[in-house]
């Protein structure tokens, strides 16, 4: 046992000095040493491991809790993306390094409500997003909010995009889900003008433009192919 313990050891401080770190895949095999399997046995073995063997497996870095070490890396990586990006919105699929930043993220998400106090904390601080969809509905709104802002009005073309954002897209979803939406989003378009109905919109502005075309002419005889700013008042 002795040998075969001083085996898997020269092992690992041969990984260390390749890899830079002692974490171990579990199906790892390394010169016929099934060296997976040798670091799960130290660490099922933590409590009754000799202190002489500990010691000398703490000098070498080694991982005693996989799970908190991961969580601790996928930190580092949302902090390091926070830094480079101003936020903490990954990309789906995103990896850093081998490291599916992207899935861990998921991951914080779906725990949420099993997650410690102190992470949760360390997570908020960094302005972690735990709604992914109330996230994009905010970041459709600002880009609304931009749109009207140079436009003057909130009639996004369907295919329009702002900065590689679907504005269209986005906004033909707030029209078909305007029966369920929160009363707080629906007052903050209606506030912006959003148009609901695109055919009711259409008729409002020719209305207005009639009205327009009445005080200057004093009448409503406009004529067949008659223009204004570009809209077919005639028609």
């Amino acid at each position: 046992k002795e040998q075969q313990w001083e085996e898997g050891f020269k092992k690992l401080e041969q990984f260390k000095e390749r890899e830079g770190h002692c974490l171990v895949s579990r199906d790892l095999k390394v010169e016929g040493l099934d060296l997976g399997q040798w670091v799960s046995t130290q660490r099922k073995e933590q409590k009754t491991i000799s202190i002489e063997r500990k010691e000398r497996l703490d000098a070498l870095g080694f991982v005693w809790d996989a799970l908190s070490h991961q969580w601790e890396e996928g930190f580092t990586k949302l902090t390091d993306f926070k830094e480079r990006e101003g936020h903490c919105n990954v990309p789906k699929g995103f990896k850093v390094g081998g490291f599916t930043l992207a899935a861990w993220v998921v991951r914080q998400r779906s725990i949420k409500d099993e997650m410690s106090t102190d992470r949760k904390e360390r997570l908020d601080a960094l302005g972690f997003v735990w709604d992914s969809r109330a996230e994009k509905w905010d970041e459709g709104f600002s880009k609304l909010l931009q749109f009207k802002e140079a436009e003057g009005h909130c009639k996004v073309l369907n295919r329009f995009k702002m900065d590689g954002f679907a504005l269209g897209t986005w906004v033909n979803r707030q029209r078909a889900n305007h029966d369920s939406m929160p009363p707080e989003r629906k007052q903050r378009l209606d506030d912006l003008g959003f148009v609901w109905d695109l055919l009711e919109g259409a008729w409002e502005d020719a209305f207005g433009k009639l009205l327009k075309f009445k005080e200057t002419k004093g009448n409503c005889l406009v004529p067949r192919r008659f223009k204004m700013d570009g809209f077919g008042l005639g028609d």
